[in-house]
């Protein structure tokens, strides 16, 4: 979702005018069009004088394809024009050509046929995304082609792509075709972002109502209004999102860490002990070979190894700093860090055992939430079902402990007489007057 939210700010601050028509970029566009060729419908070359152009390659007529200016021109003048973005809007080729002529923002605008072979070309890049520039200069849009055909008063429209699939390869319509611009997202996609953002616990309030402005923005139509509230939680303590950049950096990398790690102690603030974030006093800073980042729990993770303390889950939240080294870092090829994941769904650190529960029927969606759905399941009966985990003990007795009364240890021995003793000593200290 942060690189998502990232693409968000950087396309929230165009303008109205975004690029200005004197920049040129030499760079070919369509590096993977060398095999495809998009043939100008009918409609089209009479419309521009080309009726009786011969068949075969494309041929060039300018440099506009190479020149992004020209390309922004086409989705600005489509995103000036369109007011529902949807079929209704579309423009035939002399149309655009028209207004991009009337908007003077291009000092030589494109001839007709030009501008076809272009918005082929170009719809085409949105078709198979073999290259994503198009995509992320011009997110949200992406451009989509249709014919139009009227029967009485009524309109019809159909997708140039149906109609491709029914015809012949190389058969041209002979009707225009027309352009128009598509939002890539649908109204539900863009509510489920505004929604993530209202519920992710690391946002405050202000940076939430930011985001929801610039969704709302860039989709064009109200997803989310700022008034309506998710009521989610929020955690106390930020997250700094720098930290996370540098430690995706340095796995990206293979680069070693330098962590200063803090844990809360209470310090007296306002006349009250508040809980303050400071560095932790033993092994601190420590060096890591960073494995992966993991989200558990609701919480960011870093999976490393330690030379002394071995493979350690740290919560990024309780970083107060990261130093990315020089030195470089091996991650085993062994480690996967889904199935590490699934083997510590709470992200205790230690060695997985094979631990066996006989589990209540009534707590059977508590299993499935805290250790997933494949985990195995067997000598099923009304009341009661067993399943088998391979999982750190530590995350399985804090499963225990809280559902003690629907949940029997079966294996290992160990971690049954290890539970029991820390029940008697907790009901002595209860007990005690």
């Amino acid at each position: 979702m942060l690189h998502f939210l990232s693409l968000l700010c950087l396309h929230h601050t165009r303008t109205a005018r975004p690029i200005s028509a004197s920049r040129h970029i030499a760079e070919p566009f369509f590096l993977c069009y060398t095999k495809i060729q998009f043939p100008p419908c009918k409609g089209d070359l009479a419309m521009s004088g080309h009726m009786d152009a011969p068949a075969g390659p494309v041929r060039r007529r300018g440099d506009y394809h190479k020149k992004y200016d020209t390309i922004d021109e086409i989705y600005w003048v489509l995103e000036q024009q369109a007011k529902a973005f949807s079929p209704e809007t579309a423009v035939s080729v002399k149309e655009l050509a028209a207004l991009m002529k009337r908007s003077g923002n291009l000092d030589k605008p494109p001839a007709e046929r030009t501008l076809s072979e272009l918005l082929g070309r170009l719809y085409r890049d949105n078709l198979y995304v073999c290259s994503d520039t198009t995509a992320d200069r011009h997110f949200p849009w992406k451009l989509e082609c249709v014919l139009q055909r009227t029967s009485g008063n009524a309109v019809f429209y159909q997708s140039y792509a149906q109609w491709e699939q029914h015809h012949a390869e190389g058969q041209s319509p002979n009707r225009a075709l027309r352009y128009y611009l598509q939002n890539v997202l649908t109204p539900s996609e863009w509510k489920l972002f505004a929604d993530m953002v209202q519920v992710y616990p690391y946002i405050s309030s202000e940076q939430s109502k930011k985001f929801l402005r610039v969704l709302n923005r860039m989709s064009h139509h109200p997803v989310l209004l700022l008034e309506d509230q998710r009521y989610a939680f929020r955690r106390d303590g930020t997250l700094d999102f720098s930290i996370l950049e540098q430690l995706d950096d340095a796995i990206r990398r293979s680069r070693r860490v330098s962590v200063v790690y803090g844990e809360y102690r209470l310090q007296t603030h306002g006349g009250r002990p508040t809980p303050r974030l400071l560095p932790r006093t033993e092994y601190n800073p420590m060096q890591l070979e960073p494995y992966a980042m993991v989200w558990s729990n609701g919480y960011y993770y870093l999976v490393g190894h330690h030379q002394k303390l071995g493979l350690m889950n740290l919560r990024v939240d309780r970083m107060v700093s990261v130093t990315v080294l020089a030195e470089q870092a091996k991650r085993p090829p062994s480690f996967d860090p889904t199935r590490y994941r699934d083997s510590t769904p709470v992200m205790y650190a230690g060695v997985p055992e094979h631990i066996v529960l006989r589990c209540r029927t009534k707590l059977l969606n508590v299993v499935v939430d805290f250790f997933g759905a494949s985990v195995p399941f067997f000598d099923v009966t009304d009341d009661h079902f067993s399943v088998h985990l391979h999982i750190v003990s530590a995350g399985a007795k804090l499963f225990i402990r809280q559902y003690l009364d629907g949940v029997e240890v079966l294996e290992p021995a160990s971690l049954r007489a290890e539970l029991a003793w820390e029940l008697r000593d907790a009901a002595a200290r209860l007990e005690e007057d």
